[in-house]
């Protein structure tokens, strides 16, 4: 783990230096309306990336795969499409990040504003020494909320 980039996201900077965070999950839990709707999931592996903003914007650039395989319609593996968040919130070893902007290829393919809103996504950061321990992305328009444990 790259340490002095877990200090800075701690830090709740929202400028990071060059560097990445890497967490890897084998268990998550969906919650739909805040209700446990799927149990754990062992199993399914994930990989959450956090790097700096790779538009040169504040913030950075947090994208999922899934590492259990290619999806068959789309051809890789991306669970989760690259998302622009910035820090919002630091509490001790707990930090939220929230989108905003918007996916620019969406708009360019016709999708509505609302569909192509970054703020539709958050992700909250457990951190323990200079790693995650657990991560939760939260989908705001579906409330959704899938908690990713190692």
């Amino acid at each position: 783990m790259d340490s002095f980039f877990i200090r800075r996201i701690l830090e709740g900077n929202n400028y990071p230096s060059d560097g990445q965070i890497v967490f890897d999950s084998s268990d998550h839990i969906r919650f739909q309306n805040g209700n446990d709707v799927s149990g754990h999931n062992y199993g399914c592996n994930r990989r959450l990336i956090i790097e700096k903003n790779i538009q040169g914007n504040e913030g950075y650039t947090v994208i999922m795969y899934n590492l259990d395989g290619i999806h068959p319609i789309w051809q890789n593996n991306i669970q989760m499409a690259p998302k622009q968040m910035k820090i919002v919130n630091v509490n001790g070893n707990i930090v939220e990040l929230r989108g905003y902007g918007y996916d620019e290829n969406a708009l360019a393919m016709g999708a509505p504003l609302e569909v192509a809103s970054f703020e539709n996504y958050g992700v909250v950061l457990m951190i323990e020494g200079s790693e995650i321990v657990r991560a939760q992305l939260n989908m705001f328009d579906k409330n959704v909320s899938i908690v990713y444990l190692k």
